[in-house]
């Protein structure tokens, strides 16, 4: 993806050195965006209905089945960690730890230096005990690895409890099949009432999906918050996915995803594996595969029905979180 590589040179060259909460600084920019096009079509080397173009980054790996079993966590309506933690999946992990940190009391330095490149033996220790007691007992998970009110709550629940509210899902689909010339196709996740109720209030938050053209499906996205390393590339691919399931369980093809982002920034310490990223070639996007057979949005599993076809990335790099 030329566009992603380009806004990362943007960013590093004309962001503004900006403070923010987590007391890492960054290198911010303000309303950006980039489109994505996808076309579905039959692939005479592999025989299979194929998504091309499909935007997983190939200057450094990214797991797509991180991205997806991620993606099926928030469509389930969960907002604890340990559905994924039981996948080997810790995109999560780092926000209800340094919660539970907190709430017993334990002052446990993250960082060796200022340069906030290097975590300490006495954290990564702390956190993989974390992670072992979410995962073998619920009733530590079930106290220390909620989230709060934030996306699988929003998506399926919103402006409720876990038994009401809002299912945003279940409607847009709805909306997708039976009135496709509805420009309210629209999920959002931001609810301003439940913002001090989270651990993380949503970074991608506004979903609208256009029907209008036959056959064919769009999704806008707008991001708030970007932090450009590490998350964009799984928002950008992950979002394109949920455009593509949504055009898949309506009979649809994924057409355009656009990204658009609000503030956007490169922190500090990811400054030198960004440098070193846009050095790299920008190989050819690969392709997604969907189980024709499948159309149950929630019954959809990896590798039986999600693939990803000629994925050929340069090496992983690697950064911290910043929380």
């Amino acid at each position: 993806m030329e566009q992603y590589i380009n806004l990362m040179k943007e960013i590093l060259e004309k962001g503004v050195d900006s403070t923010n909460r987590t007391g890492i600084p960054d290198k911010a920019l303000f309303g950006k965006m980039y489109e994505v096009y996808l076309k579905k079509k039959f692939d005479e080397e592999t025989g299979l209905e194929l998504v091309k173009g499909f935007p997983l980054l190939t200057t450094k790996r990214v797991s797509l089945k991180n991205i997806f079993i991620e993606l099926m966590w928030k469509l389930s309506g969960s907002t604890n960690i340990r559905p994924l933690v039981l996948q080997n999946c810790h995109i999560w992990n780092e926000w209800p730890f340094k919660n539970w940190l907190e709430k017993t009391n334990q002052k446990i330095s993250q960082y060796t230096d200022d340069s906030h490149t290097v975590e300490t033996d006495e954290w990564k220790m702390a956190i993989q005990n974390f992670i072992a007691n979410i995962k073998h007992h619920s009733a530590f998970a079930e106290e220390f690895g909620n989230l709060g009110i934030t996306y699988g709550h929003n998506f399926r629940h919103f402006g409720g409890d876990e038994n009401g509210g809002k299912d945003q899902v279940l409607e847009a689909l709805w909306r997708i099949k039976d009135k496709p010339d509805d420009r309210r196709i629209i999920i959002s996740l931001w609810n301003p009432t439940e913002e001090k109720n989270t651990l993380l209030p949503p970074c991608p938050c506004f979903y609208q999906f256009n029907a209008r053209v036959p056959e064919k499906l769009d999704l806008n996205l707008y991001q708030r918050s970007c932090d450009y390393f590490l998350g964009v590339p799984y928002n950008t691919a992950q979002d394109s996915l949920l455009l593509s399931l949504f055009a898949h369980v309506t009979d649809r093809n994924p057409n355009k995803f656009t990204h658009m982002f609000g503030d956007v920034h490169i922190y500090h310490n990811h400054t030198k594996v960004c440098e070193e990223q846009v050095l790299r070639e920008v190989r050819e996007l690969p392709s997604l595969w969907i189980n024709p057979k499948q159309k149950d949005l929630f019954a959809l599993e990896w590798e039986k029905d999600i693939k990803i076809i000629s994925y050929n990335p340069h090496p992983k790099l690697s950064g911290g979180v910043a929380v």
